[in-house]
This record gives structure tokens, C-alpha cells and sequence, in this order.
């Protein structure tokens, strides 16, 4: 998407948000929407936003994103809920340090984001280094099995963030960084 249509995008996107969470798409609404969106961005420009221009949208890969987090979610209550209501939980809980493949700030958040809206786990923190390496995201998980297992969970929303909203070369190198990882595993 060129830079010329990334602002009207983005005010529009948010403005249907705004009617979709009122659950009201009339005239009004919108209006309200599109005043309430130029605001948020006309407030996050000088808050020092960057990256927009980094920023990408693909609505069908944005689908399986969000297809995929709820079905993870569903499935995150009802393991809550069972080791909640068992009459002696068998709870392993454990901080894991996962290493994130891209170094936008955008695709980190959202996926600590994410991490963090599913019950049985929590983003306790976010280390960025100053070297320009990716991200490290810490995770505490209520069922802790093994640090593999999480830090794969976490690359699934990791890979799936970056194909709805990540560049043609954020994908392209998340690609290869998962090509040689599987070669590594390959080999081992």
C-alpha cells in the first residue's frame, strides 16, 4: 500500500472499529467514527508513532490471524477453567524467555498482546536491544511443559502476525530464519 493511502486507511479502518463496537452503522456513527479517528491519529503522530510507514495489511491473513487466536483462546479458558475447578490442580507454572524473528515493534506487540489475552499465559516483559537484534518476549505460563512447546506456540502467532501485518521483507526473512531453523532440527 503506498503512502498516500496509508493514512485514509488507517482513519477508516478505525472508524468502522468505532461503529462496529457501538454496533451501529449509521450516519452518525460513522461520522463520529471518522472525527474520533483523525483525533487518535492526529494525538499519536506527535507522540512520537513511527513505523507506519513499515506497517502492512493483508485482510485474508488477518482472517486465519484472528481465527487462529480464538480458537486459542476457547481453548486457553477451558484449560483454565478445568484447572480451576479440579479438585487438586496440577499447576507447572514457569517464565520463559522467547526470542522474536522480526524487529517491528508493531508485529511485537501485537503478538505479546496476544499472548498476554489468552488466559493460563502473561508478557511479563519486553527486552529490546539497542544492537537492532529482535526482541525478547518473557512469558509466564500456568501450564508449563516444556520451553519448546511455549516458544512454538508463540512462533505460530509470531508467523501468523507477520503474514496479516508485517512487510513483503519481514515475511520474506521470517521465511528464512524458519527454513533454517528446520534444517538445524533436521540435522539434530
Amino acid at each position: 500500500m503506498t503512502t498516500v493511502l496509508r493514512l485514509p486507511v488507517l482513519v477508516i479502518w478505525l472508524a468502522l472499529v468505532w461503529a462496529l463496537l457501538w454496533g451501529d452503522f449509521g450516519l452518525a456513527s460513522l461520522v463520529a467514527g471518522v472525527a474520533i479517528a483523525l483525533f487518535v491519529v492526529w494525538i499519536g503522530r506527535p507522540a512520537d508513532v513511527h513505523g507506519m510507514q513499515l506497517t502492512a495489511f493483508h485482510p485474508l491473513s488477518a482472517l486465519v490471524f484472528v481465527g487462529y487466536f480464538s480458537v486459542q483462546l476457547v481453548k486457553s479458558n477451558l484449560q483454565v477453567a478445568w484447572t480451576v475447578i479440579s479438585p487438586r490442580p496440577n499447576v507447572h507454572t514457569a517464565i520463559v524467555a522467547i526470542p522474536m524473528h522480526v524487529d517491528s515493534e508493531g508485529i511485537v506487540t501485537l503478538v505479546a498482546n496476544a499472548v498476554t489475552l489468552t488466559p493460563g499465559t502473561l508478557t511479563v516483559d519486553v527486552h529490546e536491544s539497542d544492537d537492532g537484534t529482535p526482541a525478547v518476549i518473557y512469558v509466564h505460563v500456568l501450564q508449563f511443559t516444556d520451553v519448546e512447546s511455549v516458544r512454538a506456540d508463540v512462533l505460530v502467532l509470531e508467523r501468523l502476525a507477520v503474514r496479516a501485518f508485517g512487510s513483503r521483507q519481514q515475511r520474506t526473512d521470517l521465511d528464512d530464519v524458519l527454513a533454517a531453523r528446520a534444517v538445524r532440527e533436521d540435522v539434530s
